[in-house]
Parts: C-alpha cells; structure tokens; sequence
C-alpha cells in the first residue's frame, strides 16, 4: 500500500471525520478491487461512530468505527486503513495495494 503521509495529514487536518472516513474507503476499495470483481462500500454516521458496510462479491462485512479511533487520525492518519484491512482478513477477504 503507499502510503502518503504528508497526503493524508492535510486531508485529515481539514475534513470532517465523515469524509475522511469516505476518502479512505475509497482507497482500500482500490486494493480490494485488484482480486474482487465487485466491491461496493458505505458510511454511515451513527452517534460519536461510524458504521462501514462494505460488499465483496457476494459478502457483507461491517465495520464500526468508534469514537476512540475516529479520534486517534490526528495522530495517526493511517489507523483506518488497519481497522478495515484486519476486519477483511479476520473474513478471508484479500486485499491488494492501495494507491493513492
């Protein structure tokens, strides 16, 4: 995956968590379309959280992202992009690079 830290930190810096959230979904779907032939994925805010719904061919994984991780991008603007790749692996999905 490259990664582009001086990328994500100015957009991490500068959009609200819900489109920060998208952009980076956006870059995983990328990887995942590599090995997938259809990747779809979704966000919705709910509370202090966030719910992912992503669908990989014929699955459905979601992914809750808590306010503690949502509150770690300053930091950290990478943190998302290990939640769901983890989310993917605990469901044996592959994932491929993401470019950005």
């Amino acid at each position: 995956m490259t990664r582009n830290h001086i990328v994500r930190n100015i957009l991490v810096s500068r959009q609200p968590r819900d489109e920060y959230v998208k952009y980076v979904m956006k870059c995983v779907s990328r990887g995942l379309k590599e090995h997938h032939d259809q990747v779809d994925a979704r966000a919705v805010r709910q509370g202090d959280d966030i719910q992912t719904k992503w669908q990989i061919n014929d699955r459905i994984i979601e992914v809750t992202l808590k306010s503690d991780v949502l509150a770690t991008l300053e930091t950290e603007p990478f943190a998302l992009d290990e939640v769901f790749i983890q989310a993917f692996e605990r469901n044996d999905v592959r994932v491929g690079p993401a470019r950005e």
